[in-house]
Formats: structure tokens, C-alpha cells, sequence
């Protein structure tokens, strides 16, 4: 059939298959004639000229047992390409058609490759059929191999569930009916490159990869050079990039692709690589999963090494075309098992970090104080985090943090992060004389903020939480760019004050109980974990009765709507600004006003809070 005047007669009741068929069609150039009924298919078939018969075997009207055989006992049809349809695999059916003289079918839905190649054979094959010579023989041995080979095959391999005996099935059947003496089987890997899948050479006796349990040392083949370029001096690399066949007669005598490594392999195994078929396999997306490649095709009778001709060719590509819909089945399964396992360990990672953060009922309670947090992640699991503990000498220690990107990465430095801070603050935890002395002095600094020169209770395990952590991960981990913002205090619930160091952090906001905002606890040193060496200064605040230290992550402020709009540092001081009862109500009026302006659209970032209030 020539391609831009060939003429298609669709018979199928089908619409929307009908749809499909004639977009399809008329990409590869066909023109198409739709009918809806097996009387209208045989009047359109006296009628006009056609050049395929596409026949659905549930047409309504007489059966197709009947069309078919008005189509082989009309002499003006007899030699007409016939392609069975069907929306599932009913052996019987397909057989009976085949045996009345159809030439193939094609189970819907269907990839577009294959359609191309089941109409190229299925004309192909009615072409060579009223040819008297040589190559006739071979083309009717090949398309008879077709019938009992291929279509059976087809049937099997979409059966077979072992991904291992699937790889091997596809390159021994491939092997089977185009006489060859290698082949090797291809997988597209996510990184892309070609993975030797399975390896196959009969008069070496080399069987590799597949169900064998024997390992493929080869190196992938990767698709694209280091400098970006797409890698088109391998045949299977060519083949994998532009989805078409390639077929090299001799390989030792062509400069088209580099088969130095095919002739290194010549060399030491004393073999003679000669005619080469590389085939793509494609998904019902058309795109490339794998590649199939043939080596040698060997004549029956003397065994010589011959070139692969085109009919075989064509044979392997819809082999090929059916190994594919089975292997991307197989593949699809995997990936979801994986997903599946990928879901199942994220969830597992959510649990661990919702056990590290202390739930509201199980944070501090000094007498006189409330302290309340929230945390939503953007995904499964944050990198935001917060922590309160009681320390010795009644202090409260507390931190809120947010370590650089989202996802999981972001939560394994979390994870380590969060344990660290606490395990050096509580380790470190020592009292000064001169911290005897500290509760007389922030009596009479209340309400000042100021630098804190003298150690004090609880100034030591602030200062080692906080600088040996930055010193653990910059030197450990520095290679991974990862880092938190933080800020950490520690509470002196009898006196009022905190103090603090602020690592980078969105500076907190203290609002009186009228709702009057104070000061803004700004950054006092760099992000942790940035660099080794970093220097943190200690500062203090006293908080005095009804105000509140309202702390926060940057996913407050960059809470996005819909429409991309921020939610703004802005509205988040007018919400602190309106004088609230407890520390509960204030956070839950921020939440609410937050999850409003976002709507419906998705959590750009994690959204952490913590309010400490001291009780008027």
C-alpha cells in the first residue's frame, strides 16, 4: 500500500473506536471509509476501490465468518489485506478469522506503531503473495509463522506474569522465527540509558541476564554524551532515541555507527559478527522501553549468515510491537509495587517524625504559662520541626526550625537535626554562680532586651545546642548543602525572661495582651549547619504577663492562593495584633485565616507555629 493514497474501509459499530482509528489512519496518510454494519461493508467492497479491510469482529449484521468469505470467494477480492479487530483477546474467534483467510488482528486499545505495522505486513504479505519467485517461499514460510507463531506468542507473553522469563521469552521467540544466532534485549532505565536486560549468542553457548541467574557485567549505554549531545554512534542507543528500526547488512563494513566494542568482542571470543536488526520496543504512548537487538541471521539449510531482509524485518517489529505491550504491563506493575513500597516507607517516615515532635498535651505547663504549636507538612513528611522540653533548674528549653527544601531529604536532616539540638542542649545544661544572680538582674531589666555577657543558667546548653550542632553537620555534611533556620530558647518561667539565640530564622513577634507588638526577636547568628566555626550570640527578652512570643516557619508568610498571592508577613502582624484569650485561640485564628487564603490550592510549603504566652 503507498502511503497518502491508500484507501481504508473501516467496518465497526464502535464510535469512539471508529475515532480512534480514523485519527490514527489519517496521521500515517490513509484515507478512510467508515461503516457501521457487515451489509454496508460488503456493498462499499463491490462498490469501490479498496486497498485494507479493517473488519471489528463484533460488527452488527451477518457475522464475519460470512464477510470473509464473500471477500476470499470474490476473485476481484480474493487478494485484499484484512485486519481483524477486537476489543479482547477471544482466541477462537481470532482463529476462525484467521483460518477464513483474515491476515491478522489487532486487539483494541492498540499502539499507533503497531497499527502502522500490521497494516505494512498484513500488505506486505498479500504483495508477496502474487509474486512467482524465490523470495516468495521464504515471505509465505515468514507470514505463516506469522499466523502460528507470532499471533500465539502474542497471546502467551501477555500472559506471563515472571518479568525474568517474560525478558527471556520475548529475545528467544524474536530469535526463533528470524533464524538468528545472538540477540541481546535492551531496557530504557529512568536515568537514560540502555541496561542489558538479556543476552543470548547459541554458537557460543552464552546465555546472560534474564531468568539465567548469571549477572551482565556490560555497561549501560548511555543515551546521551557527557556534554548533552544524544548518543547516535551506537546502532542501540540510535535506535532508542528516534524510535526506528535499523537493519546493517555487515558491520565491519560500515562507517554509519561505531562497532568497535562489537569487534573488541569478535575479537576475544573468536566470533564474526556479521548482520545486525535493531528494533525498538514502544508503549501504547510510543514511546521507547527497550530495545531488541538481533545478530546473524542464519540461512536453514547451510547455516551461512545472511542478511536480514525486509520482511523479517517486519516480522520482528510486530513481535516486537506485541513484546512490548506485555513488557510495559510488566513494567507498569513493577513501578506500582515500587510506588506501592516508595508510599509505605513514607508513611512509616511520617509516623517516626510525628513520635519525634511533642503532641500539645504532652509539651510543658509551667504554672502561669501556655505553650501551643502547630505543624502541616506540604508532603508526607516536613523538614519543618519544634521542640519543648523541660530542663534542670525549671527551665523550659524550646525551638522552632526549618531546614532547607521540602520532602524527604529534608526530613532525614530533620530527623538528625531535632536529635542533636536536644542531646547537646541537655548534655550541656550546666549552672554558673553567676546564674545565681540572674533572676535579680532580669528584675530589673524586664521588658529590655539585651546581649548577655555573663554565663547564666541555661546560656551554656544554648550555646553548645546550638553551636555544636551548626559544627557537627557543616563539617560531616557540609557536601550536602543542607541546613536549618532556628530559633532556640530557654525559659525562665518565675522570672519571665528567655534567653535566645535566632539561627537564621524568621524573627518571632511579641504582642502584649492588648495586642500591642513589642519586638521582633531578630537573627543573632547565621542558618545551622551552614558553615563550621559559625559565632551565635546570646540574647535576652523578658516576657511579662499577657504577652505572647509568637514564633514561625517562612511557609507562613509564603502560604500561596491560588492565584499565586502571598499571605504576607503583613497580614499575619494584623492577626497577632487583635488582642486573643489564650495562646490556643490566637494560633487557631491564624490557622484559619491561612487555610482560607490558600483555598484550593496546593501547600506550597510546610507551615509550622509556636506561641508561648505568659498568663496575665
Amino acid at each position: 500500500m503507498n502511503n497518502g493514497r491508500g484507501r481504508v474501509l473501516l467496518a465497526d459499530g464502535d464510535q469512539a473506536t471508529c475515532s480512534q482509528f480514523v485519527s490514527e489512519l489519517d496521521n500515517l496518510g490513509y484515507a478512510v471509509t467508515c461503516v457501521d454494519s457487515a451489509d454496508l461493508a460488503l456493498e462499499t467492497l463491490l462498490r469501490e476501490r479498496v486497498d485494507l479491510l479493517l473488519l471489528d469482529i463484533a460488527l452488527p449484521g451477518m457475522n464475519n465468518c460470512h464477510i470473509l468469505e464473500h471477500v476470499r470467494g470474490n476473485s476481484k477480492l480474493s487478494d485484499l489485506p484484512v485486519i481483524v479487530i477486537s476489543s479482547g483477546v477471544d482466541v477462537s474467534q481470532i482463529t476462525r478469522c484467521i483460518q477464513l483467510g483474515a491476515d491478522d488482528y489487532l486487539q483494541a486499545p492498540f499502539a499507533p506503531a503497531l497499527l502502522q505495522a500490521r497494516i505494512s505486513i498484513a500488505s506486505e504479505r498479500r504483495r508477496l503473495q502474487k509474486q512467482e519467485n524465490e523470495d516468495c517461499a521464504k515471505a509465505l514460510k515468514l507470514a505463516d509463522e506469522l499466523q502460528e507463531v507470532i499471533l500465539p506468542v502474542g497471546i502467551a507473553l501477555s500472559e506471563e506474569t515472571d518479568f525474568d522469563r517474560l525478558l527471556e521469552r520475548i529475545l528467544i521467540e524474536a530469535k526463533k522465527v528470524a533464524n538468528a544466532d545472538a540477540g541481546t534485549l535492551y531496557l530504557h532505565t529512568l536515568d537514560d540509558k540502555l541496561q542489558w536486560a538479556i543476552v543470548l549468542t547459541d554458537s557460543l553457548g552464552v546465555a546472560l541476564g534474564g531468568s539465567t541467574g548469571k549477572a551482565i557485567t556490560f555497561k549501560p549505554l548511555p543515551l546521551y554524551m557527557e556534554n548533552g549531545e544524544p548518543n547516535v554512534h551506537n546502532v542501540a542507543s540510535y535506535v532508542a532515541l528516534t524510535g526506528r528500526s535499523v537493519k546493517v547488512a555487515d558491520v565491519y563494513h560500515t562507517e554509519e555507527f561505531d562497532f568497535s566494542a562489537t569487534k573488541k568482542f569478535d575479537e576475544l571470543n573468536h566470533y564474526r559478527t556479521k548482520s545486525v536488526l535493531t528494533v525498538p520496543l514502544k508503549n501504547n504512548k510510543d514511546e521507547v522501553i527497550g530495545v531488541l537487538q538481533l545478530i546473524n541471521s542464519l540461512d536453514p539449510e547451510t547455516g551461512d549468515v545472511s542478511e536480514f531482509d525486509v520482511y523479517e524485518q517486519l516480522v520482528i517489529e510486530t513481535l516486537a510491537s506485541q513484546a512490548a505491550v506485555a513488557l510495559n504491563s510488566q513494567l507498569v506493575m513493577r513501578r506500582q509495587a515500587e510506588l506501592l513500597k516508595v508510599e509505605r516507607d513514607v508513611q512509616v517516615g511520617h509516623n517516626i517524625q510525628a513520635n519525634f515532635l511533642p503532641k500539645n498535651e504532652e509539651l510543658p505547663r509551667p504554672e502561669g504559662w501556655e505553650i501551643v504549636t502547630c505543624l502541616h507538612p506540604a508532603r508526607q513528611v516536613a523538614g519543618d520541626f519544634y521542640d519543648a522540653f523541660e530542663m534542670t533548674h525549671d527551665r523550659i528549653g524550646f525551638l522552632i526550625a526549618d531546614v532547607c527544601d521540602k520532602g524527604v531529604g529534608a526530613a532525614l536532616f530533620m530527623a538528625l537535626m531535632r536529635s542533636l539540638t536536644r542531646a547537646f542542649a541537655q548534655q550541656h545544661y550546666a549552672v554558673d554562680l553567676a546564674g545565681i544572680l540572674e533572676d535579680e538582674q532580669g528584675s530589673r531589666d524586664r521588658g529590655k532586651e539585651s546581649n548577655v555577657v555573663l554565663p547564666s543558667v541555661g546560656s551554656l546548653a544554648l550555646e553548645k545546642g546550638v553551636q555544636l550542632t551548626n559544627d557537627y553537620v557543616a563539617t560531616n555534611h557540609g557536601s550536602l548543602a543542607m541546613f536549618a533556620t532556628m530559633f532556640f530558647g530557654v525559659l525562665n518561667p518565675a522570672s519571665g525572661s528567655v534567653l535566645y539565640i535566632n539561627g537564621g530564622h524568621n524573627p518571632p513577634i511579641i504582642v502584649d495582651a492588648q495586642g500591642q507588638v513589642k519586638a521582633r526577636l531578630n537573627p543573632t547568628g547565621p542558618a545551622v549547619g551552614m558553615f563550621a566555626g559559625a559565632t551565635f550570640a546570646i540574647q535576652k527578652v523578658i516576657l511579662s504577663p499577657g504577652d505572647s512570643l509568637v514564633c514561625f516557619t517562612d511557609g507562613v508568610p509564603d502560604a500561596r492562593d491560588a492565584d499565586n498571592k502571598l499571605f504576607g508577613e503583613k497580614h499575619l502582624l494584623e492577626l497577632v495584633s487583635v488582642p486573643a484569650s489564650s495562646a490556643e485561640s490566637l494560633l487557631q485564628r491564624i490557622e484559619t485565616e491561612l487555610f482560607a487564603h490558600i483555598g484550593s490550592a496546593d501547600q506550597f510549603d510546610d507551615i509550622t507555629m509556636m506561641i508561648v504566652r505568659h498568663t496575665p
